[in-house]
């Protein structure tokens, strides 16, 4: 049972509207005062798209912080304290899904923290709100799981303009 303060909502990218602008990051950027928390992940050498934490219920990351920077605050989102943080990597090499790059800045982990400060207000994430393409949403985990749509259905892109 999870506690009334807990936000169930989460980040959903749908891969066939990305259109790899990084709008997403752009926002990011400015809203954490110079500092991008959303990193670009990268498909081979066909695409950036951009890369969540999923605030797991047992972050494997927190629990390899040495120092505890890394922690899980009453909201149910995994957050990071850049007074803390050494800069070690243990929670990029901890992560199981890739979205704590190895690239640190200033000696601290980018890290996505669902722009807390709008959540928890009823606001959207700023990523959420500057996609243009409406490849990015902001939806209960309720109504996600068992919903029967293919994610990244797309398997070949083509060039929309043709010659005749």
């Amino acid at each position: 049972m999870t506690s009334p303060n807990v936000v169930t909502k989460r980040i959903v990218l749908d891969l066939d509207r990305c259109t790899g602008c990084r709008a997403c990051g752009a926002a990011c950027h400015v809203g954490h005062h110079d500092q991008t928390n959303l990193v670009p992940g990268k498909v081979a050498d066909v695409a950036l798209l951009p890369v969540h934490c999923r605030h797991c219920a047992q972050p494997a990351c927190a629990a390899a912080c040495p120092t505890g920077a890394l922690y899980t605050d009453e909201y149910g989102f995994v957050r990071r304290s850049e007074l803390l943080c050494i800069g070690c990597r243990s929670c990029a090499l901890a992560c199981p899904f890739g979205v704590i790059p190895d690239e640190f800045v200033r000696h601290v982990a980018p890290k996505c923290d669902l722009c807390v400060d709008r959540v928890v207000e009823g606001g959207i994430p700023r990523c959420v709100a500057a996609c243009t393409a409406g490849a990015l949403s902001f939806v209960d985990l309720e109504e996600t799981v068992g919903t029967p749509e293919y994610v990244g259905g797309r398997i070949q892109s083509r060039s929309t303009l043709r010659r005749a």
